[in-house]
């Protein structure tokens, strides 16, 4: 989709012929009723509008407002670091005096194969012991890992892991299971390996032929991982859960879990790696805040935030989201919170003259069911960030519908490969929210929300996918 350029404008004519349009189209009790519609021009000013100045939940159209934010705030360009950092290089034997740092930086793709790579270069630089600790740095961020406003009963899925200025894996833990070859318990195995999961139970091997069911649920809120260092050494942090269920004969399955509490997490994930390089550890891992002035041993730098956006905005990437979120709440000067990124997200809306009256909001993804946003503000939102200096890096964030990524289910006509847009979907909530390239006025912004039990009705798709063909019609 071209950038966008001057357009003829919308003559009254046009105007009235594409309202009159959209209402034959949007016909059903649930467009009616309980749902927000909005169409605007590439300036910005109102083409369609029904309900639209009604707070809905947005599910995860809400990431456009953090992508936006963000996007303008940092620029495509910008990176993430994670760093390996010591109080002094190691002496002729190779021992580092004084512990060791791992500082997260809020990269929200950092793997752990990036990790073990860092671990290399510790190798190769000649440290054989460290005389200390590791200690994991987190203090970019603040607040709870797992939003307080999610539904509990997301919390053990892995679209709902948590948040911390040491991400890996986006947070979660992979579980190999292996069943056993003559029955009896499976081998399940965390990966990457890490002392500080534990688990209890089994998983039984059943005959191939046999549907499998395997239950990995947390067992307790893991410790709060701030020990001293004398009691880091005594103690190691743990995760905890628990194995039921069976699996039948075969192959081994994956299944991924959220991690709580990054900075212990993560300090058995290096603990392990270290020792696979016979690098020793003197004082165990803890969490904690690297000194002032600390050299760097390894920097480790992110994809730029541009390819970071695309991939969230694809695949709807709520860790990525709420990373993101934290992110602009650190650009205040203070660690970063979801409130301050939710307050600088509201200063861009007024910056960029959006409305956003009645909005609540309480995370990045969307996930919290109490979020509320009006269907105008993400219209416009869309209308005036395609204008701004980084309109076209934006637009192309977003997925093709009817092409990739969550929005690859709708079926269009007129409209297939002229419209982008972002998805939303949890319980009751159907959105879908972008930009159409139209034959005569150039580019328009949408957004449509669906708040209603029957928010995944084959009509409200049908009504979208005639809407959008409409649209890019006019």
């Amino acid at each position: 989709m071209p950038t966008a350029t001057p357009a003829p404008a919308w003559s009254a004519s046009a105007r009235g012929t594409l309202d009159r349009t959209l209402a034959s189209i949007f016909t059903s009790e649930i467009a009616e009723h309980e749902t927000g519609i909005v169409v605007a021009s590439a300036e910005g000013s109102t083409l369609f509008d029904r309900r639209g100045n009604v707070p809905v939940t947005p599910a995860s159209t809400l990431k456009l407002v953090v992508g936006a934010t963000a996007l303008n705030r940092l620029g495509p360009k910008h990176r993430f670091d994670t760093r390996f950092v010591a109080s002094a290089p190691p002496d002729e034997n190779g021992v580092l005096r004084g512990g060791l740092w791992l500082v997260g930086g809020g990269d929200p793709t950092l793997t752990s194969d990036d990790l073990r790579r860092g671990v290399g270069v510790l190798s190769r630089t000649g440290i054989k012991q460290i005389d200390g600790t590791l200690a994991v740095d987190d203090t970019a961020f603040s607040g709870p890992e797992q939003n307080p406003r999610w539904d509990p009963d997301d919390l053990d899925y892995d679209y709902a892991a948590g948040t911390s200025a040491m991400s890996l894996d986006e947070d979660t833990v992979e579980f190999d299971v292996t069943p056993a070859a003559n029955g009896g318990s499976a081998t399940v195995k965390p990966v990457p390996d890490n002392a500080s999961i534990a688990f209890e139970g089994s998983v039984n091997t059943v005959p191939s032929g046999y549907e499998s069911f395997v239950s990995i649920e947390r067992k307790v809120e893991p410790p709060t991982f701030g020990a001293s260092e004398a009691e880091a050494a005594e103690t190691e942090p743990r995760n905890e859960y628990v194995l039921d269920g069976h699996i039948a004969q075969g192959g081994a399955q994956q299944f991924f879990k959220p991690v709580l509490g990054m900075g212990g997490y993560v300090g058995g994930v290096v603990a392990s790696m270290l020792q696979a390089r016979d690098i020793a550890l003197a004082g165990g891992y803890r969490a904690g805040a690297a000194p002032p002035g600390a050299a760097p041993l390894w920097d480790h730098r992110s994809p730029p935030l541009g390819d970071i956006e695309h991939e969230m905005l694809v695949n709807s990437n709520n860790h990525t989201a709420e990373t993101l979120l934290r992110i602009v709440g650190e650009t205040a000067g203070h660690p970063g919170t979801d409130a301050a990124g939710i307050a600088i997200e509201k200063n861009e809306l007024a910056r960029l003259g959006v409305p956003h009256d009645h909005m609540a909001l309480y995370d990045g993804s969307g996930l919290a069911p109490s979020d509320r946003i009006m269907p105008v503000t993400l219209a416009k939102l869309l209308a005036a960030e395609a204008r701004s200096a980084y309109g076209d890096t934006f637009v192309r964030s977003l997925p093709r519908v009817g092409i990739e990524g969550t929005v690859k289910r709708h079926d269009l006509t007129d409209a297939a490969g002229r419209v982008r847009a972002k998805s939303g979907h949890i319980g009751g909530v159907n959105g879908l929210a972008g930009v159409v390239q139209t034959k005569h006025h150039g580019r328009v912004s949408f957004a449509f929300v669906v708040n209603s039990p029957n928010a995944n009705a084959g009509v409200v798709y049908e009504e979208m996918d005639r809407a959008l063909d409409a649209i890019a019609d006019s």
